[in-house]
């Protein structure tokens, strides 16, 4: 979906996060990962936060994408372009995303914008290993720079 806002990342707001809703459902950013969240801006006026989680181990060019919009900002077209920002920001190949099966709604923005779900198997895999639990999924989108 085409967004017709004009959308870039700004700098952390430490208190902006702080009032949203559903803040509290992603990992809140510490002072060393600071760096890799970022104010997302639709039209200047301040639309939700993003942030990427790197892996622990190997992964330099993917990272788990983390995300909060405001009520407002939702089902408006802007995960496209904000997650092409984050990716060209961070210098990433591969995004993840770890969705709750409720959360149909986000499931299918994902699916409408190019991840996918995770073959079974490699959702079992997680699953086994508790990385994600038995009401998410993982989907991931390969991007070309």
């Amino acid at each position: 979906m085409f967004s017709p806002y004009s959308i870039h990342l700004g700098e952390f707001d430490e208190s902006f996060f702080g009032s949203l809703e559903e803040a509290s459902e992603i990992v809140e950013p510490t002072i060393a990962t600071q760096s890799n969240y970022h104010t997302v801006f639709a039209d200047n006026e301040k639309a939700g936060i993003v942030g990427i989680l790197k892996p622990m181990t190997g992964g330099v060019d993917s990272g788990f994408v983390q995300i909060v919009l405001s009520p407002y900002y939702r089902g408006r077209g802007l995960l496209s372009k904000i997650y092409e920002l984050l990716a060209e920001t961070h210098k990433l190949k591969t995004l993840y995303a770890t969705i709750k099966k409720s959360n149909g709604a986000s499931i299918r923005a994902h699916e409408k914008i190019g991840f996918k779900i995770l073959p079974e198997g490699k959702l079992k895999f997680l699953r086994d290993k508790k990385l994600i639990s038995d009401d998410e999924v993982r989907l991931e989108k390969t991007y070309q720079f």
